[in-house]
Protein backbone atom coordinates (compact mmCIF):
# COMPACT_ATOMS: atom_id res chain seq x y z
CA UNK A 1 0.00 0.00 0.00
CA UNK A 2 1.53 3.37 -1.03
CA UNK A 3 1.60 6.45 1.20
CA UNK A 4 -1.35 8.13 -0.57
CA UNK A 5 -3.60 5.09 -0.21
CA UNK A 6 -2.45 4.54 3.38
CA UNK A 7 -3.36 8.10 4.34
CA UNK A 8 -6.83 7.63 2.83
CA UNK A 9 -7.39 4.49 4.89
CA UNK A 10 -6.32 6.23 8.09
CA UNK A 11 -8.72 9.06 7.36
CA UNK A 12 -11.59 6.62 6.80
CA UNK A 13 -10.94 4.86 10.08
CA UNK A 14 -11.61 8.08 11.95
CA UNK A 15 -14.90 8.69 10.16
CA UNK A 16 -16.83 6.03 12.03
CA UNK A 17 -16.47 7.43 15.53
CA UNK A 18 -19.65 9.52 15.07
CA UNK A 19 -23.15 8.16 14.51
CA UNK A 20 -24.68 8.92 11.13
CA UNK A 21 -28.34 9.01 10.08
CA UNK A 22 -29.41 5.58 11.31
CA UNK A 23 -28.72 1.88 11.02
CA UNK A 24 -31.02 -1.07 10.29
CA UNK A 25 -34.44 -0.14 11.77
CA UNK A 26 -34.85 -1.63 15.25
CA UNK A 27 -38.57 -2.25 14.91
CA UNK A 28 -41.41 -1.78 12.45
CA UNK A 29 -42.52 1.53 13.98
CA UNK A 30 -39.54 3.11 12.18
CA UNK A 31 -41.61 3.10 8.96
CA UNK A 32 -44.74 4.81 10.33
CA UNK A 33 -43.83 8.40 9.44
CA UNK A 34 -41.61 7.72 6.41
CA UNK A 35 -42.80 8.74 2.92
CA UNK A 36 -43.30 6.06 0.29
CA UNK A 37 -40.44 5.80 -2.16
CA UNK A 38 -37.08 4.22 -2.90
CA UNK A 39 -35.61 5.22 0.47
CA UNK A 40 -38.38 3.48 2.35
CA UNK A 41 -38.06 0.42 0.10
CA UNK A 42 -34.33 0.26 0.85
CA UNK A 43 -34.87 0.24 4.61
CA UNK A 44 -37.70 -2.28 4.23
CA UNK A 45 -35.24 -4.47 2.35
CA UNK A 46 -32.71 -4.15 5.16
CA UNK A 47 -35.36 -4.87 7.78
CA UNK A 48 -36.46 -8.00 5.92
CA UNK A 49 -32.87 -9.24 5.94
CA UNK A 50 -32.83 -9.24 9.75
CA UNK A 51 -33.10 -12.80 11.13
CA UNK A 52 -35.63 -11.64 13.73
CA UNK A 53 -38.15 -10.18 11.25
CA UNK A 54 -41.43 -12.13 11.36
CA UNK A 55 -43.87 -13.11 8.61
CA UNK A 56 -46.51 -10.89 10.23
CA UNK A 57 -44.19 -7.89 9.98
CA UNK A 58 -43.36 -8.74 6.38
CA UNK A 59 -47.05 -8.72 5.42
CA UNK A 60 -47.44 -5.27 7.00
CA UNK A 61 -44.40 -3.94 5.16
CA UNK A 62 -45.68 -5.31 1.85
CA UNK A 63 -48.42 -2.68 1.85
CA UNK A 64 -45.84 0.07 2.38
CA UNK A 65 -43.63 -0.92 -0.54
CA UNK A 66 -43.40 1.49 -3.45
CA UNK A 67 -41.47 -0.51 -6.07
CA UNK A 68 -41.10 -4.28 -6.03
CA UNK A 69 -37.63 -5.06 -7.39
CA UNK A 70 -36.42 -8.65 -7.71
CA UNK A 71 -34.02 -8.05 -4.82
CA UNK A 72 -36.90 -6.94 -2.62
CA UNK A 73 -39.11 -9.79 -3.86
CA UNK A 74 -36.54 -12.38 -2.78
CA UNK A 75 -36.27 -10.73 0.63
CA UNK A 76 -40.06 -10.88 1.05
CA UNK A 77 -40.20 -14.48 -0.15
CA UNK A 78 -37.82 -15.50 2.63
CA UNK A 79 -40.15 -14.06 5.26
CA UNK A 80 -43.72 -14.44 4.01
CA UNK A 81 -45.57 -17.62 5.01
CA UNK A 82 -46.91 -18.06 1.48
CA UNK A 83 -45.88 -21.33 -0.28
CA UNK A 84 -46.59 -19.99 -3.78
CA UNK A 85 -44.30 -16.98 -3.36
CA UNK A 86 -41.60 -19.12 -1.80
CA UNK A 87 -41.74 -21.56 -4.69
CA UNK A 88 -41.47 -18.85 -7.36
CA UNK A 89 -38.51 -17.36 -5.52
CA UNK A 90 -36.81 -20.72 -5.19
CA UNK A 91 -37.33 -21.59 -8.85
CA UNK A 92 -36.09 -18.24 -10.14
CA UNK A 93 -32.84 -18.62 -8.21
CA UNK A 94 -32.10 -22.17 -9.34
CA UNK A 95 -29.04 -23.07 -11.41
CA UNK A 96 -29.69 -24.98 -14.63
CA UNK A 97 -28.89 -28.50 -13.37
CA UNK A 98 -31.18 -28.47 -10.29
CA UNK A 99 -33.81 -26.67 -12.38
CA UNK A 100 -33.92 -29.61 -14.80
CA UNK A 101 -34.41 -31.93 -11.82
CA UNK A 102 -37.30 -29.86 -10.41
CA UNK A 103 -41.01 -30.29 -11.22
CA UNK A 104 -42.57 -29.05 -14.47
CA UNK A 105 -44.15 -25.99 -12.87
CA UNK A 106 -40.81 -24.82 -11.49
CA UNK A 107 -39.14 -25.50 -14.84
CA UNK A 108 -41.75 -23.36 -16.62
CA UNK A 109 -41.20 -20.47 -14.19
CA UNK A 110 -37.48 -20.16 -14.91
CA UNK A 111 -36.79 -21.78 -18.28
CA UNK A 112 -36.03 -19.53 -21.26
CA UNK A 113 -34.70 -19.71 -24.83
CA UNK A 114 -31.33 -18.54 -23.49
CA UNK A 115 -31.13 -21.50 -21.09
CA UNK A 116 -32.25 -23.77 -23.93
CA UNK A 117 -29.11 -22.90 -25.90
CA UNK A 118 -27.00 -24.42 -23.12
CA UNK A 119 -28.53 -27.90 -23.47
CA UNK A 120 -27.91 -30.76 -25.87
CA UNK A 121 -30.53 -31.61 -28.48
CA UNK A 122 -31.69 -34.67 -26.51
CA UNK A 123 -31.95 -32.72 -23.24
CA UNK A 124 -33.92 -30.02 -25.01
CA UNK A 125 -36.35 -32.49 -26.57
CA UNK A 126 -37.08 -33.80 -23.10
CA UNK A 127 -37.66 -30.29 -21.76
CA UNK A 128 -39.99 -29.55 -24.69
CA UNK A 129 -42.15 -32.55 -23.79
CA UNK A 130 -42.35 -31.41 -20.17
CA UNK A 131 -43.34 -27.89 -21.21
CA UNK A 132 -45.66 -28.88 -24.06
CA UNK A 133 -48.61 -26.96 -22.58
CA UNK A 134 -46.58 -23.77 -22.21
CA UNK A 135 -45.98 -21.17 -24.90
CA UNK A 136 -42.20 -21.52 -24.72
CA UNK A 137 -42.35 -25.04 -26.22
CA UNK A 138 -42.59 -23.57 -29.75
CA UNK A 139 -39.29 -21.75 -29.27
CA UNK A 140 -37.60 -24.90 -27.96
CA UNK A 141 -38.63 -26.86 -31.04
CA UNK A 142 -36.92 -24.27 -33.24
CA UNK A 143 -33.72 -24.20 -31.17
CA UNK A 144 -33.10 -27.96 -31.35
CA UNK A 145 -34.08 -28.23 -35.03
CA UNK A 146 -31.45 -29.06 -37.65
CA UNK A 147 -31.73 -25.54 -39.10
CA UNK A 148 -32.75 -23.09 -36.34
CA UNK A 149 -32.54 -20.06 -38.63
CA UNK A 150 -34.83 -21.56 -41.27
CA UNK A 151 -37.33 -22.73 -38.64
CA UNK A 152 -37.33 -19.31 -37.00
CA UNK A 153 -37.85 -17.43 -40.27
CA UNK A 154 -40.69 -19.71 -41.35
CA UNK A 155 -42.55 -19.13 -38.10
CA UNK A 156 -44.66 -16.12 -37.23
CA UNK A 157 -43.21 -12.82 -36.06
CA UNK A 158 -43.88 -13.55 -32.40
CA UNK A 159 -41.82 -16.73 -32.65
CA UNK A 160 -39.02 -14.85 -34.40
CA UNK A 161 -38.73 -12.23 -31.67
CA UNK A 162 -39.10 -14.71 -28.80
CA UNK A 163 -36.05 -16.56 -30.12
CA UNK A 164 -33.81 -13.93 -31.69
CA UNK A 165 -34.15 -11.40 -28.88
CA UNK A 166 -33.62 -13.98 -26.13
CA UNK A 167 -30.98 -16.52 -27.09
CA UNK A 168 -27.82 -14.53 -26.41
CA UNK A 169 -25.05 -13.14 -28.59
CA UNK A 170 -23.02 -16.35 -29.00
CA UNK A 171 -25.97 -18.38 -30.26
CA UNK A 172 -27.08 -15.58 -32.60
CA UNK A 173 -23.59 -15.37 -34.13
CA UNK A 174 -23.31 -19.15 -34.54
CA UNK A 175 -26.78 -20.05 -35.85
CA UNK A 176 -28.76 -16.94 -36.82
CA UNK A 177 -26.33 -14.83 -38.84
CA UNK A 178 -27.99 -15.02 -42.25
CA UNK A 179 -29.53 -12.47 -44.55
CA UNK A 180 -33.30 -12.33 -44.55
CA UNK A 181 -35.65 -11.17 -47.27
CA UNK A 182 -36.98 -7.67 -47.70
CA UNK A 183 -40.52 -9.03 -47.29
CA UNK A 184 -39.69 -10.59 -43.92
CA UNK A 185 -38.15 -7.31 -42.76
CA UNK A 186 -41.37 -5.53 -43.73
CA UNK A 187 -43.33 -7.97 -41.58
CA UNK A 188 -41.00 -7.62 -38.61
CA UNK A 189 -40.97 -3.83 -38.63
CA UNK A 190 -44.67 -3.81 -37.78
CA UNK A 191 -43.77 -4.80 -34.23
CA UNK A 192 -42.07 -2.58 -31.64
CA UNK A 193 -39.96 -5.63 -30.74
CA UNK A 194 -37.85 -4.97 -33.83
CA UNK A 195 -36.12 -2.22 -31.83
CA UNK A 196 -34.45 -4.86 -29.64
CA UNK A 197 -33.50 -6.89 -32.71
CA UNK A 198 -31.88 -3.86 -34.34
CA UNK A 199 -29.89 -3.12 -31.19
CA UNK A 200 -28.66 -6.73 -30.79
CA UNK A 201 -27.59 -6.97 -34.43
CA UNK A 202 -25.79 -3.63 -34.71
CA UNK A 203 -24.17 -3.32 -31.28
CA UNK A 204 -23.18 -7.01 -31.37
CA UNK A 205 -20.90 -6.24 -34.32
CA UNK A 206 -20.61 -9.94 -35.17
CA UNK A 207 -23.65 -10.55 -37.38
CA UNK A 208 -22.01 -9.60 -40.65
CA UNK A 209 -24.74 -11.18 -42.78
CA UNK A 210 -27.88 -10.34 -40.85
CA UNK A 211 -26.99 -6.67 -40.64
CA UNK A 212 -27.04 -6.39 -44.45
CA UNK A 213 -30.78 -7.06 -44.35
CA UNK A 214 -31.39 -4.06 -42.10
CA UNK A 215 -30.91 -1.65 -45.00
CA UNK A 216 -34.45 -2.71 -46.01
CA UNK A 217 -36.03 -1.36 -42.83
CA UNK A 218 -38.42 1.46 -43.66
CA UNK A 219 -37.13 4.57 -41.89
CA UNK A 220 -40.68 5.91 -41.69
CA UNK A 221 -42.00 2.88 -39.78
CA UNK A 222 -43.93 4.14 -36.75
CA UNK A 223 -42.57 1.37 -34.53
CA UNK A 224 -38.97 2.58 -34.77
CA UNK A 225 -37.44 4.52 -31.89
CA UNK A 226 -34.90 7.31 -32.16
CA UNK A 227 -32.22 4.91 -30.94
CA UNK A 228 -33.03 2.30 -33.59
CA UNK A 229 -33.00 4.86 -36.40
CA UNK A 230 -29.62 6.11 -35.22
CA UNK A 231 -28.23 2.55 -35.07
CA UNK A 232 -29.61 1.90 -38.56
CA UNK A 233 -27.74 4.98 -39.74
CA UNK A 234 -24.49 3.68 -38.26
CA UNK A 235 -25.15 0.27 -39.83
CA UNK A 236 -25.73 1.79 -43.27
CA UNK A 237 -22.56 3.83 -42.85
CA UNK A 238 -20.50 0.71 -42.08
CA UNK A 239 -21.97 -0.91 -45.20
CA UNK A 240 -20.93 2.20 -47.17
CA UNK A 241 -24.42 3.47 -47.90
CA UNK A 242 -23.73 7.06 -46.92
CA UNK A 243 -26.87 8.49 -48.51
CA UNK A 244 -29.04 5.93 -46.71
CA UNK A 245 -27.19 6.62 -43.45
CA UNK A 246 -27.99 10.32 -43.73
CA UNK A 247 -31.65 9.49 -44.38
CA UNK A 248 -31.81 7.34 -41.24
CA UNK A 249 -30.09 10.13 -39.28
CA UNK A 250 -32.67 12.63 -40.53
CA UNK A 251 -35.48 10.54 -39.07
CA UNK A 252 -33.51 9.86 -35.89
CA UNK A 253 -33.19 13.62 -35.34
CA UNK A 254 -36.95 14.10 -35.72
CA UNK A 255 -37.73 11.41 -33.15
CA UNK A 256 -35.06 12.44 -30.64
CA UNK A 257 -36.49 13.96 -27.47
CA UNK A 258 -33.39 14.90 -25.48
CA UNK A 259 -31.12 17.66 -26.73
CA UNK A 260 -28.06 15.46 -26.34
CA UNK A 261 -29.58 12.91 -28.71
CA UNK A 262 -30.29 15.62 -31.28
CA UNK A 263 -26.71 16.89 -30.96
CA UNK A 264 -25.45 13.32 -31.41
CA UNK A 265 -27.27 12.98 -34.74
CA UNK A 266 -26.05 16.37 -35.95
CA UNK A 267 -22.48 15.47 -35.01
CA UNK A 268 -22.65 12.28 -37.07
CA UNK A 269 -24.22 14.07 -40.00
CA UNK A 270 -21.31 16.47 -39.92
CA UNK A 271 -18.80 13.59 -39.71
CA UNK A 272 -20.34 11.95 -42.76
CA UNK A 273 -21.05 14.98 -44.93
CA UNK A 274 -18.55 17.59 -43.65
CA UNK A 275 -21.37 20.08 -44.21
CA UNK A 276 -20.79 23.03 -41.89
CA UNK A 277 -24.54 23.57 -41.43
CA UNK A 278 -24.65 20.64 -39.00
CA UNK A 279 -21.83 22.10 -36.92
CA UNK A 280 -23.61 25.44 -36.82
CA UNK A 281 -26.79 23.67 -35.65
CA UNK A 282 -24.87 21.97 -32.81
CA UNK A 283 -23.54 25.33 -31.65
CA UNK A 284 -27.11 26.50 -31.12
CA UNK A 285 -27.68 23.70 -28.62
CA UNK A 286 -28.61 24.53 -25.03
CA UNK A 287 -26.93 21.36 -23.76
CA UNK A 288 -23.34 20.59 -22.80
CA UNK A 289 -22.15 17.21 -24.02
CA UNK A 290 -19.24 15.66 -25.89
CA UNK A 291 -20.78 16.63 -29.23
CA UNK A 292 -21.12 20.31 -28.39
CA UNK A 293 -17.64 20.30 -26.81
CA UNK A 294 -16.12 18.68 -29.90
CA UNK A 295 -17.86 21.23 -32.08
CA UNK A 296 -16.19 24.06 -30.19
CA UNK A 297 -19.39 25.51 -28.74
CA UNK A 298 -18.76 28.28 -26.22
CA UNK A 299 -21.39 27.89 -23.52
CA UNK A 300 -21.77 30.92 -21.32
CA UNK A 301 -24.31 29.24 -19.07
CA UNK A 302 -21.92 27.05 -17.10
CA UNK A 303 -22.51 27.93 -13.46
CA UNK A 304 -19.94 27.33 -10.72
CA UNK A 305 -21.84 27.54 -7.44
CA UNK A 306 -19.80 28.19 -4.29
CA UNK A 307 -20.77 28.08 -0.62
CA UNK A 308 -19.13 26.90 2.61
CA UNK A 309 -21.42 26.91 5.67
CA UNK A 310 -23.40 24.01 7.14
CA UNK A 311 -27.16 24.23 6.61
CA UNK A 312 -28.73 25.00 10.01
CA UNK A 313 -31.53 22.42 9.85
CA UNK A 314 -31.17 20.10 6.83
CA UNK A 315 -29.36 16.78 7.36
CA UNK A 316 -27.77 16.00 4.00
CA UNK A 317 -27.15 12.40 5.16
CA UNK A 318 -30.87 11.66 5.60
CA UNK A 319 -32.32 9.96 2.49
CA UNK A 320 -35.87 10.62 3.64
CA UNK A 321 -35.18 14.35 3.87
CA UNK A 322 -34.00 14.36 0.25
CA UNK A 323 -36.99 12.33 -0.94
CA UNK A 324 -39.39 14.61 0.94
CA UNK A 325 -37.80 17.68 -0.64
CA UNK A 326 -38.08 16.15 -4.11
CA UNK A 327 -41.79 15.57 -3.56
CA UNK A 328 -42.27 19.16 -2.36
CA UNK A 329 -40.66 20.64 -5.48
CA UNK A 330 -42.76 18.74 -8.01
CA UNK A 331 -45.03 21.02 -10.02
CA UNK A 332 -43.37 24.22 -8.81
CA UNK A 333 -42.89 27.19 -11.14
CA UNK A 334 -39.36 28.33 -12.06
CA UNK A 335 -39.68 31.30 -9.69
CA UNK A 336 -40.84 29.05 -6.85
CA UNK A 337 -37.92 26.67 -7.51
CA UNK A 338 -35.44 29.55 -7.40
CA UNK A 339 -36.90 30.76 -4.11
CA UNK A 340 -36.59 27.28 -2.59
CA UNK A 341 -33.06 26.95 -3.99
CA UNK A 342 -31.90 30.11 -2.22
CA UNK A 343 -32.76 28.55 1.13
CA UNK A 344 -30.23 25.77 0.40
CA UNK A 345 -27.28 27.96 -0.59
CA UNK A 346 -24.97 26.44 2.00
CA UNK A 347 -21.87 24.31 1.65
CA UNK A 348 -23.55 21.18 2.96
CA UNK A 349 -26.55 21.59 0.64
CA UNK A 350 -24.83 23.03 -2.42
CA UNK A 351 -25.91 20.03 -4.53
CA UNK A 352 -29.57 20.78 -3.74
CA UNK A 353 -29.15 24.44 -4.64
CA UNK A 354 -27.46 23.53 -7.94
CA UNK A 355 -30.08 20.92 -8.84
CA UNK A 356 -33.02 23.24 -8.18
CA UNK A 357 -31.47 26.16 -10.06
CA UNK A 358 -30.83 23.93 -13.09
CA UNK A 359 -34.40 22.71 -12.98
CA UNK A 360 -35.69 26.28 -12.67
CA UNK A 361 -33.79 27.23 -15.84
CA UNK A 362 -35.36 24.39 -17.79
CA UNK A 363 -31.92 22.73 -17.74
CA UNK A 364 -30.45 25.51 -19.89
CA UNK A 365 -28.12 26.60 -17.08
CA UNK A 366 -25.56 23.93 -16.22
CA UNK A 367 -24.20 23.88 -12.70
CA UNK A 368 -20.79 22.39 -11.99
CA UNK A 369 -20.26 22.89 -8.28
CA UNK A 370 -17.33 21.56 -6.27
CA UNK A 371 -19.09 20.43 -3.10
CA UNK A 372 -17.18 18.74 -0.29
CA UNK A 373 -13.90 19.54 -2.06
CA UNK A 374 -12.26 20.01 1.35
CA UNK A 375 -12.72 16.29 2.03
CA UNK A 376 -10.36 15.33 -0.81
CA UNK A 377 -7.64 17.93 -0.41
CA UNK A 378 -4.21 16.83 -1.58
CA UNK A 379 -5.45 15.13 -4.73
CA UNK A 380 -4.19 16.31 -8.11
CA UNK A 381 -6.59 18.04 -10.48
CA UNK A 382 -7.05 14.96 -12.66
CA UNK A 383 -8.30 12.87 -9.73
CA UNK A 384 -10.42 15.72 -8.37
CA UNK A 385 -11.99 16.35 -11.81
CA UNK A 386 -12.65 12.63 -12.24
CA UNK A 387 -14.36 12.28 -8.86
CA UNK A 388 -16.47 15.37 -9.50
CA UNK A 389 -17.34 14.14 -13.01
CA UNK A 390 -18.50 10.77 -11.69
CA UNK A 391 -20.38 12.22 -8.71
CA UNK A 392 -22.23 14.69 -10.92
CA UNK A 393 -23.42 11.89 -13.18
CA UNK A 394 -24.11 9.37 -10.44
CA UNK A 395 -26.18 11.48 -8.08
CA UNK A 396 -25.80 15.20 -8.80
CA UNK A 397 -23.66 15.11 -5.63
CA UNK A 398 -26.60 14.18 -3.39
CA UNK A 399 -25.03 12.50 -0.31
CA UNK A 400 -28.16 10.51 0.58
CA UNK A 401 -29.21 9.41 -2.92
CA UNK A 402 -30.53 5.84 -3.28
CA UNK A 403 -31.11 4.27 -6.71
CA UNK A 404 -33.73 1.70 -7.66
CA UNK A 405 -30.99 -0.96 -7.49
CA UNK A 406 -30.04 0.34 -3.99
CA UNK A 407 -26.79 1.98 -5.06
CA UNK A 408 -26.01 4.36 -2.23
CA UNK A 409 -24.80 7.87 -1.63
CA UNK A 410 -23.11 10.53 -3.65
CA UNK A 411 -20.85 8.04 -5.41
CA UNK A 412 -23.60 5.39 -5.73
CA UNK A 413 -21.80 2.41 -4.26
CA UNK A 414 -23.57 -0.91 -4.44
CA UNK A 415 -23.85 -2.38 -0.92
CA UNK A 416 -21.58 -5.33 -1.72
CA UNK A 417 -18.81 -3.01 -2.97
CA UNK A 418 -19.11 -0.64 -0.01
CA UNK A 419 -18.90 -3.59 2.40
CA UNK A 420 -15.95 -5.03 0.50
CA UNK A 421 -13.97 -1.79 0.68
CA UNK A 422 -14.76 -1.40 4.38
CA UNK A 423 -13.64 -4.98 5.06
CA UNK A 424 -10.44 -4.68 3.04
CA UNK A 425 -9.54 -1.48 4.86
CA UNK A 426 -10.27 -3.07 8.27
CA UNK A 427 -12.92 -0.47 9.13
CA UNK A 428 -14.72 -1.48 12.31
CA UNK A 429 -18.49 -1.18 12.92
CA UNK A 430 -19.23 -0.25 9.33
CA UNK A 431 -22.90 0.26 8.43
CA UNK A 432 -24.29 0.96 4.96
CA UNK A 433 -25.68 4.28 6.19
CA UNK A 434 -22.09 5.42 6.65
CA UNK A 435 -21.88 5.79 2.86
CA UNK A 436 -24.29 8.74 3.09
CA UNK A 437 -21.54 10.83 4.72
CA UNK A 438 -19.68 12.80 2.00
CA UNK A 439 -16.32 12.14 3.65
CA UNK A 440 -16.87 8.41 3.57
CA UNK A 441 -18.25 8.37 0.03
CA UNK A 442 -15.31 10.36 -1.31
CA UNK A 443 -12.80 8.29 0.66
CA UNK A 444 -14.25 5.06 -0.71
CA UNK A 445 -14.30 6.52 -4.23
CA UNK A 446 -10.63 7.42 -3.98
CA UNK A 447 -9.72 3.90 -2.91
CA UNK A 448 -11.89 2.34 -5.64
CA UNK A 449 -10.42 4.61 -8.32
CA UNK A 450 -6.90 3.68 -7.17
CA UNK A 451 -7.85 0.08 -7.89
CA UNK A 452 -9.52 0.77 -11.26
CA UNK A 453 -6.59 2.84 -12.46
CA UNK A 454 -4.28 -0.14 -12.17
CA UNK A 455 -5.97 -1.42 -15.32
CA UNK A 456 -7.47 1.58 -17.15
CA UNK A 457 -6.05 5.09 -17.34
CA UNK A 458 -8.34 7.05 -19.67
CA UNK A 459 -11.32 8.87 -18.07
CA UNK A 460 -13.76 7.26 -20.53
CA UNK A 461 -12.60 3.72 -19.75
CA UNK A 462 -12.50 4.50 -16.03
CA UNK A 463 -16.12 5.65 -16.35
CA UNK A 464 -17.08 2.37 -18.07
CA UNK A 465 -15.36 0.41 -15.32
CA UNK A 466 -16.98 2.45 -12.54
CA UNK A 467 -20.42 1.90 -14.07
CA UNK A 468 -20.25 -1.60 -15.53
CA UNK A 469 -17.33 -3.14 -13.68
CA UNK A 470 -13.73 -3.84 -14.63
CA UNK A 471 -14.70 -7.22 -16.13
CA UNK A 472 -17.17 -5.57 -18.49
CA UNK A 473 -14.53 -3.03 -19.54
CA UNK A 474 -11.90 -5.73 -20.09
CA UNK A 475 -14.26 -7.74 -22.33
CA UNK A 476 -15.21 -4.58 -24.21
CA UNK A 477 -11.63 -3.62 -24.99
CA UNK A 478 -10.51 -7.16 -25.82
CA UNK A 479 -13.43 -7.59 -28.25
CA UNK A 480 -11.77 -5.36 -30.84
CA UNK A 481 -13.35 -2.00 -30.10
CA UNK A 482 -11.55 1.35 -30.09
CA UNK A 483 -9.12 0.43 -32.85
CA UNK A 484 -7.91 2.84 -35.50
CA UNK A 485 -10.31 3.01 -38.41
CA UNK A 486 -13.06 4.98 -40.11
CA UNK A 487 -15.14 7.06 -37.69
CA UNK A 488 -13.17 5.82 -34.68
CA UNK A 489 -13.18 6.20 -31.72
CA UNK A 490 -16.68 7.65 -32.07
CA UNK A 491 -18.14 4.52 -33.67
CA UNK A 492 -17.00 2.32 -30.79
CA UNK A 493 -18.45 4.79 -28.28
CA UNK A 494 -21.85 4.65 -29.98
CA UNK A 495 -21.93 0.86 -30.20
CA UNK A 496 -21.43 0.03 -26.53
CA UNK A 497 -24.04 -2.66 -26.02
CA UNK A 498 -25.33 -1.58 -22.61
CA UNK A 499 -27.46 1.54 -22.92
CA UNK A 500 -26.61 2.78 -19.44
CA UNK A 501 -22.84 2.40 -19.85
CA UNK A 502 -22.91 3.97 -23.33
CA UNK A 503 -24.62 7.11 -22.08
CA UNK A 504 -22.77 7.15 -18.77
CA UNK A 505 -19.33 7.14 -20.36
CA UNK A 506 -20.12 10.08 -22.61
CA UNK A 507 -21.64 12.10 -19.76
CA UNK A 508 -18.72 11.52 -17.40
CA UNK A 509 -16.18 12.37 -20.09
CA UNK A 510 -17.92 15.70 -20.82
CA UNK A 511 -18.08 16.45 -17.08
CA UNK A 512 -14.37 15.64 -16.75
CA UNK A 513 -13.40 18.03 -19.55
CA UNK A 514 -15.41 20.85 -17.97
CA UNK A 515 -14.10 20.25 -14.45
CA UNK A 516 -10.50 20.23 -15.68
CA UNK A 517 -11.19 23.61 -17.24
CA UNK A 518 -12.79 24.90 -14.02
CA UNK A 519 -9.78 23.70 -12.02
CA UNK A 520 -7.45 25.69 -14.26
CA UNK A 521 -5.94 22.73 -16.11
CA UNK A 522 -7.78 22.52 -19.43
CA UNK A 523 -7.24 19.37 -21.48
CA UNK A 524 -7.13 18.94 -25.23
CA UNK A 525 -10.48 17.43 -26.18
CA UNK A 526 -9.12 16.14 -29.45
CA UNK A 527 -6.13 14.51 -27.75
CA UNK A 528 -8.47 12.72 -25.32
CA UNK A 529 -10.31 11.17 -28.25
CA UNK A 530 -7.15 10.36 -30.22
CA UNK A 531 -5.73 8.53 -27.20
CA UNK A 532 -8.68 6.12 -27.16
CA UNK A 533 -7.20 4.17 -30.08
CA UNK A 534 -3.73 4.08 -28.47
CA UNK A 535 -3.74 1.17 -25.97
CA UNK A 536 -0.48 2.21 -24.33
CA UNK A 537 -2.14 5.46 -23.25
CA UNK A 538 -5.43 4.06 -22.02
CA UNK A 539 -5.33 0.55 -20.57
CA UNK A 540 -3.28 -2.57 -19.83
CA UNK A 541 -5.71 -5.03 -21.44
CA UNK A 542 -4.61 -4.33 -25.01
CA UNK A 543 -0.86 -3.87 -24.45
Amino acid sequence: MDFKTSSRVLLLCFLFSSTLFSEVPKDISFFNDKPRGISKDFYIYRYLKKPSTTSKEAWKLLGLTSRMSMKLFYAYANKLDEPGIKKVSKCLRMKLKPLLQSDDECLAIKFSPYLATQLSKEELKNVEKRLAKYKISKSLHVIYSDNPFKSMIEGDNELFFSIFNSVGSKYRAKFLDHEISKNKIKELEKSWKINSTIKYVITGRKLKNFNKSLIYVDRFAKTLSHKSLFFLGLNALQLRYKKLAMAFFDEAYKKAYYRMDKDKVLFWQFLVSKNIKYKIAIKKSSDINIYTLLSGMKNNRIMIAKAWEQHPTYDEKDPFAWEKLLNQTRGKTPKELEDIAQTYLYGSTLPIYSYLMEKASGYKDHYFPLPYKNFIEGEDNKRLALIMAIARQESRFMPSAISTSYALGMMQFMPFLAKSIAKEQHIQNFDLDDVFAPKTALGFANIHLDWLERSVYHPLFIAYAYNGGIGFTKRLLESGTFKKGAYEPFLSMELIHYDESRKYGKKVLANYIIYMQILGEPVSIYQLFEDLTEPSKTDRFRN
